[in-house]
């Protein structure tokens, strides 16, 4: 994802309430988290989140042990009442475990497919707040502009003959929502220009 940790932390904790409806997560540490799918016999959902650069990676892992445990324990105690009972009757009553283990697995595959939908929208939205808080800091910034244009465009000239690469750098800046203004502090910013 790319967010940091803290955000995507976030976004977790958002999915797994209001998509998901867990309302017991813990906290693991600085960035991981634990909780129940499907209640007491669902799967445990253990988060951990870590960053490389401005990547948050997200492991994930699903225990079933509560599950199997659950179906082993019933598959045992029936097999031992049909024995003694000599009937089939209890082998039909442990049927009615199988929607338990069907749903603890649905749950667990629900919450991945709505993590692969949220998470792209998650991405945008953190991308649309940093860019408007980098924008505002810019906006601050109390610079003459054309004098920092004048001194980028000698500064390309010397360095490349012309100044297409500075035409670029502005094209794309503007591309990814800045002003002219704030694409020529952003590039002086950059390449250490100063007035």
């Amino acid at each position: 994802m790319h967010a940091p940790p803290e955000y995507a932390y976030q976004c977790i904790i958002h999915i797994l309430r209001e998509k998901m409806g867990c309302s017991k997560i813990k906290r693991i540490g600085e960035s991981s988290l634990k909780t129940r799918l499907s209640g007491c016999i669902g799967a445990v959902l253990t988060v951990q989140i870590s960053h490389e650069g401005e990547i948050s990676i997200l492991d994930l892992r699903f225990n079933y042990a509560r599950v199997i445990l659950s179906a082993s324990l019933l598959l045992g105690t029936t097999i031992i009442l049909s024995l003694l009972s000599n009937s089939a009757l209890p082998i039909l009553v442990a049927a009615a475990f199988l929607p338990i283990a069907y749903k603890a697995n649905n749950d667990a595959v629900k919450f991945l497919m709505v993590l692969n939908e949220i998470l792209p929208f998650a991405e945008e939205e953190y991308a649309r707040q940093s860019l408007l808080k980098e924008r505002e800091r810019l906006r601050r910034s109390k610079v003459n502009v054309a004098v920092l244009y004048e001194k980028l465009r000698r500064k390309h000239i010397e360095t490349w003959g012309d100044i297409n690469v500075l035409k670029y750098k502005i094209e794309e800046y503007q591309s990814a929502g800045f002003t002219y203004e704030e694409a020529i502090i952003k590039i002086a910013e950059e390449e250490g220009v100063t007035i």
